[in-house]
């Protein structure tokens, strides 16, 4: 009779790993609160309660609730800025690019519950001075690495000789505007029709002044680092 074949060890993980695990139990816990419950409601207590974690986790990671509300909102950002790049990359069709990612972008990332967490933050900072002062900074960021994007996969319109590179970047912080507004009124909406009349709408007009790169087929050039924190 042959011998059992010994059964492997499992490896630990390291401590830098599992900090990174409870951090993303924490972060993924406060986007699902703010969401589902709203900002008020998301106390410091709900979160690790949904996290599955301690409160010594948390006050290790995240010592009050705006650090971790901060850190979630970027999180989501960073998120945000990866969907809408895979969505601009699957897009091969230059005509219809810029209908299509409006439309994508909609469906897929300003209208889902996810993204709820960020309009909470929003409303929430139109009273908490620390809290708009920190959201304002991580928006930089955040244009600071879409833009070499915008300028890859657009161009200004020919037609149009005063358009710029300018104006390609305030088209799209326009647009991000538009959707942000967009997702905090939907549900007042009286149908799905109205809505995709707006996208659609919005897509006509800035393609009179911008239009899809020909023959873009690999990403942008990756941004070495995200932005570090000011």
């Amino acid at each position: 009779m042959s011998a059992a074949s010994p059964v492997p060890k499992k490896l630990r993980r390291t401590q830098a790993e599992r900090s990174d695990s409870m951090r993303s139990r924490l972060l993924e816990a406060t986007l699902q609160s703010l969401a589902e419950d709203g900002y008020a409601a998301s106390t410091l207590s709900s979160i690790v309660r949904r996290a599955g974690v301690s409160r010594g986790a948390q006050v290790h990671h995240y010592p009050n609730k705006q650090a971790l509300m901060l850190d979630a909102a970027e999180d989501l950002l960073r998120r945000t800025y990866r969907q809408l790049g895979e969505l601009l990359l699957s897009i091969g069709d230059e005509d219809d690019r810029l209908t299509r990612l409006v439309e994508a972008a909609w469906d897929q990332v300003f209208s889902t519950p996810l993204f709820h967490a960020y309009t909470e933050l929003l409303v929430a900072s139109l009273r908490d001075d620390n809290l708009a002062d920190a959201l304002r900074e991580r928006l930089k960021r955040v244009q600071s690495v879409f833009a070499p994007a915008v300028e890859h996969y657009f161009e200004p319109n020919p037609k149009l000789g005063g358009t710029s590179k300018a104006d390609l970047h305030a088209l799209f912080q326009q647009l991000s505007c538009f959707l942000v507004g967009l997702a905090t009124q939907a549900h007042l909406m009286k149908d799905r029709a109205q809505v995709q009349a707006h996208l659609a709408l919005w897509a006509r007009q800035a393609g009179l002044v911008m239009k899809a790169r020909k023959g873009v087929r690999l990403p942008p050039p990756r941004p070495e680092a995200w932005p570090r924190k000011s």
